[in-house]
């Protein structure tokens, strides 16, 4: 693992009015790690993913990704360098499989036969065929939503990738699978991930370091 810091939080306060989350909050996450957040419900979990995210900004301290700080000046261009996986009802329900697929690479004005050869690259990592691609989300199972969700999170090669709960409306059996392909993916990118988590197992299985807020 790279002991370079991919996220430095330094000192963060946040409320959500007048419920305080976070009081002088810090955290590294290392280059190339997996990270897996879990605690009690209301803890501050997924609204420590939406502060990295430039989501919600902290009412005192700093976030910053890799050298850059996290600020309204840089906000969009920076969130480009993220993938965000969500649980499975996340895709836009009026696009297509494909449609949602290549999401970020049209922000970023790739050419369709561009778009066309990274999805071609992806859907055997993610054991997805073709036929999919034109279907909606509604015709899809719930692991094969979660699994387009898995390439729109990653397909622009993101620096991280934050996961909040991403498994969590599944069955056990899915679950297991897309914990195996997301552990390759990760091997496999060295990208750092940052995933949310209420399963201690889970956790174990998939993490490099757990943070227990």
């Amino acid at each position: 693992m790279n002991d370079l810091a991919a996220i430095k939080i330094r000192d963060i306060n946040f409320a959500y009015n007048e419920e305080q989350i976070f009081t002088n909050y810090s955290l590294n996450i290392s280059e190339g790690s997996f990270v897996c957040i879990t605690g009690e419900s209301g803890c501050g979990k997924s609204t420590l993913l939406k502060l990295i995210n430039g989501l919600l900004i902290p009412q005192r301290g700093e976030i910053k990704i890799g050298n850059n700080l996290l600020n309204l000046k840089h906000l969009v261009e920076m969130r480009r360098n993220m993938g965000y996986i969500l649980q499975e009802d996340s895709l836009f329900p009026h696009l297509t499989a494909y449609q949602n697929m290549i999401y970020c690479l049209k922000l970023r004005n790739y050419s369709n036969q561009l778009s066309k050869d990274r999805i071609n690259e992806l859907l055997p990592l993610v054991n997805l065929d073709s036929e999919i691609l034109n279907k909606f989300p509604h015709q899809l199972s719930g692991g094969q939503r979660q699994r387009v969700g898995i390439i729109r999170g990653i397909v622009h090669k993101p620096q991280i990738v934050l996961m909040d709960e991403p498994f969590s409306a599944l069955d056990q059996e899915t679950r297991s699978n897309l914990q195996d392909l997301v552990k390759t993916i990760h091997k496999s990118t060295k990208t750092t991930f940052v995933m949310v988590t209420h399963s201690i197992s889970e956790a174990k299985y998939l993490g490099t370091e757990i943070i227990n807020l």
